[in-house]
């Protein structure tokens, strides 16, 4: 069993890096021509919908833990902006967000900025090997979260 000094440690470190992440895509958005009149929380939403086709307003809310009402005026914005659009749903009462081609564009954009990013952030720190390894156990624990969220 595994001491609960090392799992506070690994906890605090991946609690940290998630803030402190978070705010280095954030920058990295808000200094990209193409994207700096989109807010944090609108690239965050966009890139969920992208990643989730299907997903109705409540689901959305659920993923990122946040209330109903929120996202849906955020997602009114981004569809009158012509980056999502409704659907209704197969029992005609659910509504569906989607990504519209314009909002792929800017997923793209999203992603392409973010890489940029990381690659020149992470270039002197880690060997490709290092990443490689780097990223097999995050799949390990992405995949972990994903059982849990399974038995619910």
């Amino acid at each position: 069993m595994m001491k609960e000094e090392l799992i506070r440690q690994v906890y605090e470190s991946v609690y940290d890096i998630y803030l402190h992440g978070s705010e280095q895509v954030a920058r990295s958005l808000r200094d990209d021509e193409e994207l700096k009149h989109f807010s944090r929380e609108q690239t965050q939403l966009i890139k969920v919908i992208d990643g989730h086709p299907d997903t109705t307003l409540k689901d959305i809310a659920q993923i990122l833990g946040v209330h109903k009402t929120g996202v849906s005026n955020k997602v009114k914005k981004l569809a009158e902006g012509g980056y999502l659009e409704y659907r209704e749903g197969p029992d005609h009462k659910s509504k569906y967000v989607e990504v519209t081609e314009k909002g792929h564009e800017v997923v793209a954009r999203i992603e392409t900025v973010n890489v940029s990013h990381w690659r020149d952030l992470f270039a002197d720190v880690f060997t490709e090997r290092e990443m490689e390894a780097f990223h097999e156990k995050l799949q390990r624990i992405r995949k972990r979260f994903e059982e849990e969220e399974d038995k619910r």
